[in-house]
């Protein structure tokens, strides 16, 4: 049901490298939190034994020899043992290889006959972030880890994974047990991933290219393909059931966003893999992207099925930029509920200390209360009228282009204290990603009680039937966001892309 993003250096107008994804829910769950993990799982005792690391599925692997810090956005899952982690969702870590997990995957009965997904304990989406981020040194040596482990151990699902580091992304899909291939996206192109298998029309022994020992012997040996070709191979005809409806409109409405001169219709069984955008693409392009929602729909008895919707959990666009010193190299936007109606936060990864607003909570199921400040704000404006959520996704429009303006002068400002202080950069990031994140809880709890004071002249009565609102907006259908004029600023304009609003530095 995600959408995954990934786009080269060479596409986006600060030469770093993003990757991006909403992740999306069966249900509304409150208890997302940030985590800074100094030391990875395996320094405890409690889950290594004789030189085994059980991780929090049941799989078991060796001892990793590295051991890195990493921050991560976990799930709160007070039915598991505390000792665990799982679902850690994205993270960084101390050499700025970034892990987004990831989209689940649908499998023809033939692969699924020919190497089965193991029935547990396996490699899965649960944790792969956990798996990766304590040892990778690099974008590539995580894909060449994770390969390793799904060859040796197998997987208990199939899915996709975006990899990356300040210099190259690479796109992992599992496609049986023990079989995989992973791109490298190409430095000025950009690679979009929804619900289906993706990579098709690969050279197999091309340089960007990775995958599992066999895979072209195994694919011909159980007739996954009728005429496999390792020049241009089809993995996702092989392995996967692409050209679903709701998956191929998501990916032709950002191909259409973000890459308006190429003539493609809805709804065709595949799109390229990779594209190049008109434009070198800016953080706030990507914002718009996974917001789309029904203003996009085009489409006579379609399935309704947006990029985002109520039920997206949590929204992140990490950048990775090489040009600044290696502690600050990650930035990530990163919102607490549905991105249609909560903000992007910029997040250095040298925030170590968590706020207590964002941390987790002693109540898992009560969420953080960052979390519960703008999943409440949003349940109660659009339990209300649509003019009501109009105006909050307004506020929270001009906030974050007040923000991304920020960014274009912050990191000039960084790279500066770090030549004379390298601790006084770190802790200013620190300190700026703690103070947006707090004056944007207090903003959220300001609004929300505003929402619920009765009118003047009112029963009071009123303020108990908007907390009636407020349970019931859970299921709040998704509406559409308009295009705003952004706050003018008289920083230099990035190349435009045809048919996008103006964007701000």
């Amino acid at each position: 049901m995600c959408i995954n993003i990934a786009i080269g250096r060479e596409a986006s107008t600060e030469n770093q490298i993003m990757v991006c994804r909403n992740e999306d829910g069966r249900g509304h769950r409150w208890n997302r939190y940030l985590a800074y993990r100094s030391e990875p799982e395996y320094a405890s005792p409690l889950v290594v034994h004789e030189g085994i690391w059980t991780l929090g599925n049941g799989l078991g692997v060796p001892l990793p020899a590295n051991g890195f810090a990493y921050s991560a956005m976990p799930d709160a899952q007070p039915h598991r043992a505390a000792r665990c982690h799982l679902h850690e969702g994205r993270g960084i870590n101390e050499n700025n290889v970034a892990v987004s997990t990831t989209n689940a995957r649908r499998l023809n009965p033939q692969a699924m006959a020919a190497d089965p997904l193991l029935a547990e304990a396996g490699i899965e989406e649960a944790v792969i972030p956990t798996l990766l981020l304590p040892q990778a040194l690099s974008a590539r040596h995580g894909v060449e880890l994770l390969g390793h482990y799904i060859e040796r151990y197998g997987a208990s699902e199939a899915c996709g994974a975006i990899l990356a580091d300040a210099f190259e992304a690479w796109y992992l899909e599992t496609g049986s047990a023990h079989h995989w291939i992973a791109v490298r996206i190409p430095a000025d192109s950009y690679l979009v991933a929804a619900g289906a298998m993706r990579v098709h029309d690969v050279d197999l022994d091309g340089a960007g290219v990775l995958h599992s020992r066999g895979l072209f012997e195994f694919v011909a040996e159980h007739r996954l393909l009728a005429d496999p070709d390792r020049r241009r191979f089809d993995f996702a005809g092989a392995f996967g059931v692409p050209g679903s409806p709701h998956d191929a409109e998501r990916i032709w409405l950002t191909q259409k966003h973000l890459s308006s001169s190429q003539r493609q219709g809805p709804r065709q069984p595949r799109y390229p893999l990779f594209l190049k955008p008109d434009g070198r693409l800016c953080v706030t392009d990507v914002m718009t992207v996974l917001r789309g929602t029904s203003m996009w729909r085009v489409f006579e008895g379609g399935t309704g099925r947006p990029s985002a919707h109520d039920r997206t959990e949590a929204s992140h666009i990490v950048c990775l930029n090489a040009d600044m010193p290696t502690e600050l190299r990650g930035l990530i936007w990163q919102t607490l509920g549905s991105p249609l109606g909560t903000p992007y936060l910029p997040l250095y990864h040298a925030m170590q200390d968590i706020p207590r607003e964002l941390g987790r909570s002693s109540d898992p199921q009560g969420g953080t209360p960052a979390y519960r400040a703008f999943r409440g704000l949003l349940a109660l404006a659009g339990g209300e009228t649509p003019g009501h959520l109009s105006a909050l996704q307004a506020m929270w429009h001009a906030q974050e282009q007040e923000f991304v303006f920020q960014q274009h002068h912050l990191r000039q400002m960084l790279l500066s204290m770090y030549l004379q202080s390298p601790p006084s950069a770190l802790a200013f990031a620190q300190h700026y990603s703690t103070g947006c994140t707090l004056q944007m809880v207090e903003k959220a709890h300001r609004e929300r009680q505003r929402l619920m004071a009765p009118p003047p002249g009112k029963d009071r009565q009123r303020v108990g039937g908007l907390r009636g609102t407020a349970n019931r907006a859970a299921r709040l259908r998704p509406v559409e966001t308009q295009a705003r004029r952004p706050i003018s600023r008289p920083a230099p304009q990035p190349v435009g892309i045809t048919g996008l609003r103006p964007r701000t530095f």
